[in-house]
């Protein structure tokens, strides 16, 4: 009889990797996370984060999907001990640590691999080493090591590679049946574009230029109408937590262009958009705030969480959405509460002055404004400091009106035809006003 152990077997198996790990995220959902990658290359490049010159190349088709950068590359090291890891060990070296990431949960590249197909290779390149790594998902998940095997690895190379030839290259090919349908799929390319372009506008707002299959993604500003009278709020404001880094918060809340998709709070991780254009409870909708309704189309929110530890960032690991029990999202959401409430006290009341009038004060002041873009915002000019406060200029309410009531009374039709033509009128209503009229005037006013 063998000898019982005393320890349980808690380790993972590959198949939950490869199978089970991709089932809760999308395929749109998995390339901007690769994108995250190459946008942590390019901080770790360029801290002060002008990413001019610094590109992204995407194709995706029915024999391979590419994602290609200049962003610095993976150092060997890096690549050996952490970049492939599944999850970021806490005992990381600082040098390998990016600010500000957003692609260091440690999943991203490897759950995108096994969503994609059945067959990847990384090549990266930086000015002083190169490695390739060409595996077989379903050959791998067979083996009892979990590590991938250099194919091609040189180090301490003499003779630098140009700058940029300095990024990471990944193909996956062998794709799955649905990946392969799906990136035939011009509605799916026009789909994977709009995401893309809304998920990293911030960074390529900084510079980084992405491509998918050849054609440039466009940058969607965040922006919100101003004037010397219209003035959207802005509140910073930094969350503790004991002992460790803090979290910086800017919220943004004012008015736009009347959109029913745009409208909402966007929320922003790092840079990275995870929440686009909410109008449930979750952002504070229904909360001593009305519940989203058309009227309210020209709401705008934006709220830029940034922090150097990623864990405290309010984000779940598809980054399609906030951790609703983090205490830093609970304290912000009050503050995104109160800021609200002004912008939509004020839509109210341009609603009401729109059923009265079509160049009413507010409805002008709208008007007036202009758009300007929130990333680049220092200080107005001549003006300071933007409002912590939204600032609109006041209604006006119009004159009451007296109540009325209506009079009906019959009489022959051949008198209302002649007093038709003396009151010089074309309808039997008008011969009762005229003759009220006159009564009134000599018999009741004085």
């Amino acid at each position: 009889m063998t000898e019982k152990s005393n320890t349980v077997n808690a380790r993972p198996t590959k198949d939950f990797f490869i199978r089970m790990l991709v089932k809760d995220i999308t395929l749109i959902q998995v390339i901007p996370d690769l994108v995250d990658n190459c946008v942590d290359g390019a901080r770790r490049l360029r801290n002060n984060e002008d990413f001019s010159g610094l590109w992204v190349r995407i194709e995706a088709n029915r024999d391979h999907f590419k994602i290609a950068d200049n962003c610095g590359g993976i150092s060997v090291m890096l690549a050996r001990d952490y970049a492939f890891r599944f999850g970021r060990p806490p005992d990381m070296p600082t040098e390998f640590q990016v600010s500000h990431s957003t692609g260091q949960f440690g999943i991203g590249m490897k759950r995108a691999i096994f969503k994609l197909g059945r067959q990847f290779r990384v090549e990266s390149k930086t000015d002083s080493s190169r490695f390739v790594i060409e595996e077989n998902v379903g050959d791998w998940g067979k083996k009892e090591e979990w590590e991938f095997e250099f194919k091609e690895l040189a180090e301490n190379i003499s003779e630098p590679f140009p700058p940029d030839e300095r990024g990471t290259v990944l193909v996956v090919s062998s794709l799955h049946g649905s990946v392969a349908q799906d990136f035939t799929s011009d509605q799916f390319i026009s789909r994977l574009k709009m995401e893309l372009e809304s998920k990293h506008k911030e960074t390529m707002q900084n510079g980084l230029a992405i491509t998918l299959n050849g054609v440039p993604l466009q940058i969607r500003i965040s922006s919100l109408l101003r004037s010397d009278e219209l003035q959207p709020a802005l509140q910073e404001m930094t969350v503790p937590t004991p002992e460790r880094p803090v979290v910086d918060v800017k919220i943004w809340a004012g008015v736009s262009e009347s959109d029913p998709v745009s409208c909402g709070w966007h929320i922003f991780c790092n840079g990275r958009l995870i929440v686009e254009g909410d109008k449930t409870q979750t952002t504070g909708w229904g909360d001593g705030i009305p519940r989203y309704h058309p009227q309210f189309n020209r709401f705008r929110g934006f709220v830029f969480f940034d922090s150097d530890d990623v864990a405290l960032l309010p984000w779940n690991t598809t980054k399609d959405g906030v951790d609703e029990d983090s205490p830093t999202f609970r304290a912000v959401r009050l503050k995104m509460i109160e800021i609200m409430r002004p912008v939509i006290d004020f839509l109210n009341q341009l609603k009401e002055e729109k059923e009265e009038t079509d160049e009413g004060p507010l409805d002008m002041a709208v008007k007036s404004a202009a758009l300007f873009n929130l990333t680049e915002f220092t200080e107005y000019p001549h003006q300071g400091a933007a409002s912590p406060t939204f600032v609109a200029p006041k209604p006006v309410r119009a004159p009451s009106k007296p109540e009325v009531a209506s009079i009906q009374y019959t009489k022959p039709k051949a008198q209302i035809e002649r007093a038709k033509e003396v009151l010089g009128v074309k309808s039997a209503k008008e011969v009762g006003e005229k003759t009220f009229d006159y009564f009134h005037e000599r018999e009741c006013e004085d």
